[in-house]
């Protein structure tokens, strides 16, 4: 049975080549199970055989008949998106904002006067489907990033500080509400699209709730104004069979619980988050990612300790996402070491199966 294999070196004879939409190159390994399978057993609460990489274990990519995505995408270098808002592409930072100086939404009561709504039945979801899923690698899973959600959508419209006062106004609170209403039905939609055309695995869930020192808001504001519409996206995702995972920045420790309890299946989050102390407290509930670096000239006892501290810590059970950043060596470092890890887990019977 291919989850009793122990590791042998052999694995690490490449079967193929990933690029990835960051455009790196890693190795596609030979592998027990596949990287599918891998992935997905994590996802499924059970014990993955290495710690899968968030990056270099799926066929990851963006919808492309998506206007946002279009207006964002640095070969445009700007554009319009579905809401109507204009973004540019800014070359120092490698990213689109919204342009500035004059936001879009003048009166939150009144968005529908300022912002289109878009509908993502009427995209090209079948060219779409066709320039994608052609450069999909079999044996590794599907993962989807969709652009901004719910709070990123109200700053692209009204401009931060005063999306932060709208949330917390009671004379703007109605207004936000009905917004989001409609945001959310564009989510669902485009989810729903998504399972039709490409049945992904895992669709991304992308909406920044921090900043580098704390929350945008306070929990509670975030239950009131936010949790209601991500946990009712969240129900659509599960319904239609696939797994979600949170792209959302900054300093959100406190948010976990509630990040939880609206739905989702797993975070990346940055390393200014103490991973190894949430995984601690919510590891038997939710998904995190490690982040394993070393510079690009790390000497081979710096990888073996950064990997060391890894397999005694956050990937001691190898219920994690492996975000590495280094050296090619240090990623081949960390899947021997959470194959090894696995063949101890499954010598003391802490398998889960």
């Amino acid at each position: 049975m291919a989850l009793d294999t122990k590791f042998d070196i052999s694995e690490l004879e490449p079967k193929g080549e990933l690029t990835s939409m960051f455009g790196t190159k890693t190795p596609i390994y030979s592998t027990p199970i596949t990287h599918k399978e891998n992935t997905l057993r994590l996802y499924q609460g059970k014990t993955p055989m290495w710690a899968p990489f968030s990056f270099g274990d799926t066929n990851t990519f963006m919808i492309s008949c998506d206007p946002e995505n279009m207006a964002r995408n640095p070969k445009s270098k700007g554009g319009i998106d579905g809401y109507g808002i204009e973004w540019v592409f800014v070359e120092q930072v490698g990213g689109a904002i919204v342009k500035p100086g004059n936001p879009k939404i003048k009166d939150i009561n009144h968005w529908e006067d300022y912002v289109t709504i878009p509908d993502p039945d009427t995209w090209d979801w079948e060219n779409c489907y066709k320039e994608t899923s052609a450069k999909f690698i079999d044996g590794l899973a599907i993962y989807t990033a969709c652009p901004g959600a719910l709070y990123e959508r109200l700053i692209a419209g009204m401009d931060c500080d005063k999306a932060l006062i709208a949330l917390v106004d009671e004379d703007q609170q109605e207004g936000v509400h009905r917004f989001f209403r409609a945001v959310t039905e564009v989510h669902k939609k485009t989810y729903t699209n998504l399972k039709k055309w490409f049945n992904p695995d895992i669709v991304n869930f992308n909406d920044d709730w921090g900043t580098q020192r704390a929350q945008f808001f306070s929990n509670a504001t975030y239950k009131e104004m936010i949790q209601p519409y991500v946990k009712e996206i969240m129900d659509h995702c599960h319904s239609l069979g696939m797994y979600t995972d949170l792209h959302s920045c900054g300093f959100m420790e406190p948010l976990v619980p509630e990040i939880i309890a609206a739905g989702l299946d797993s975070w990346g989050g940055q390393p200014l988050n103490d991973k190894e102390k949430l995984k601690k407290m919510y590891g038997d509930k939710f998904i995190f990612t490690a982040h394993i670096k070393c510079e690009q000239d790390a000497t081979e006892e710096e990888m073996d300790a950064v990997v060391d501290k890894f397999i005694k810590g956050i990937g001691a059970d190898n219920r994690v996402l492996a975000e590495v950043m280094g050296p090619a060596r240090l990623r081949e470092k960390v899947y021997i070491a959470s194959r090894k890890n696995y063949d101890r887990l499954l010598d003391e019977g802490k398998v889960i199966f």
